[in-house]
């Protein structure tokens, strides 16, 4: 798609961890991940240090899940450019999963993976998002970079270790 054709960003609203709201974020687009779960891509206009100080306008983009956004009345949501899942694919689920293979001979570190990915063994053992978490929080223990473990997880755990804490549906 060229940038000429891109359709625009929908307006929406983005709900913080604290309950916060922020009213007018932009919408990019959803797409359904194979473990059937929704993501949305949102840009959050913020400000950035300009070159030669001051501020200048800027735009942070990232995933988020439907249980973070609230649409806006009267804005309609689907012209947002969608990528659902192939209908033969696994059912719908409604939570993350995570998977940790455990350091072993060989291994220098226990590596948490998302549920299903082909990276993990068949050892691993079933985590939830919580779990998830802690795991990574151990010294030498790894987010695989190759499925969504790293893009999802360590943002949030980052997030905990720097404040000292821890929708919209498509159906």
């Amino acid at each position: 798609m060229t940038a000429e054709s891109s359709p625009l960003p929908v307006p929406i609203t983005l709900v913080l961890p604290d309950g916060q709201t922020i009213g007018r974020v932009r919408l990019y687009e959803r797409q359904q991940l194979d473990s059937g779960l929704w993501m949305y891509r949102v840009g959050v206009p913020l400000w950035q240090t300009a070159l030669g100080g001051g501020a200048e306008p800027a735009e942070y983009s990232t995933w988020v899940t439907s249980e973070q956004l609230r649409p806006i009345p009267g804005v309609d949501l689907s012209l947002v450019p969608t990528v659902r899942r192939a209908t033969n694919s696994t059912p719908t689920r409604t939570r993350w999963a995570w998977v940790l293979d455990r350091r072993r001979a060989g291994r220098a570190a226990a590596v948490v993976h998302a549920a299903g990915c082909q990276l993990a063994s068949d050892k691993s053992r079933v985590l939830n998002t919580e779990a998830a978490l802690d795991a990574l929080a151990r010294p030498g223990s790894s987010a695989c970079p190759a499925c969504d473990a790293a893009e999802v997880l360590l943002p949030i755990l980052h997030h905990g270790q720097n404040q000292g804490g821890t929708p919209y549906d498509d159906g």
